[in-house]
């Protein structure tokens, strides 16, 4: 399971100074052997790649789009305030979790298969991570927003990132509503460093 989230990781960090390409495919493949060296670049420190890493995320994922197909129907209902508080946490969450995949990198490939315009402004692209004689399929769910496109869903091996938060969020956010979550979100967080919320 490791290796397919990897995958995504892989991918998603090629997004960096994409804003040129003129389709999806190229704003994947642009700087893709850019980022997979630094992944694998020994010297660089742990903190240097968190930070690298929540840059790209926070820019090169469409946050607005993801956290609505997340929280799914009662983001229709929440405040701005309340939008923007799950679109900063839901960063840390994503950050926290693809920061331990990227240590995992180990020299794996990625082929673009396949690119599908979904409309003007969606599109979907095919990917594969190449690692020893394993090929996993990796499709990315694109928008382009302001003329530069961004993933808003990633799916490994038919497992989708949005689909596998929404369902994990459902219940308390059907219970006890998205301030709830956002307490239990930051809870989770500060017990993985090792902090006690008071």
């Amino acid at each position: 399971m490791k290796k397919i989230f990897l995958a995504s990781l892989i991918i998603l960090l090629s997004f960096n100074q994409a804003s040129y390409a003129d389709t999806p495919s190229e704003a994947l493949e642009i700087v893709i052997n850019q980022l997979i060296t630094i992944a694998s670049d020994k010297s660089i420190t742990d903190e240097s790649k968190k930070t690298n890493l929540s840059k790209i995320i926070s820019t090169e994922i469409d946050f607005e789009a993801a956290s609505q197909r997340v929280v799914s129907k009662p983001w229709n209902n929440a405040s701005e305030q309340q939008k923007h508080q799950f679109k900063e946490q839901f960063l840390i969450v994503m950050v926290n979790t693809y920061f331990a995949l990227l240590k995992e990198y180990s020299d794996e490939k990625v082929l673009f298969i396949n690119e599908e315009l979904k409309r003007e402004n969606y599109a979907i692209v095919d990917t594969e991570l190449v690692s020893g004689s394993k090929k996993i399929p990796v499709r990315f769910r694109m928008i382009k927003n302001n003329e530069h496109w961004k993933v808003y869903d990633f799916i490994p091996e038919g497992i989708s990132l949005i689909s596998t938060y929404r369902t994990n969020y459902s219940s308390i956010l059907k219970n006890q509503g998205i301030d709830a979550l956002l307490e239990e979100m930051k809870k989770i967080e500060s017990e993985k460093k090792g902090i006690t919320n008071t």
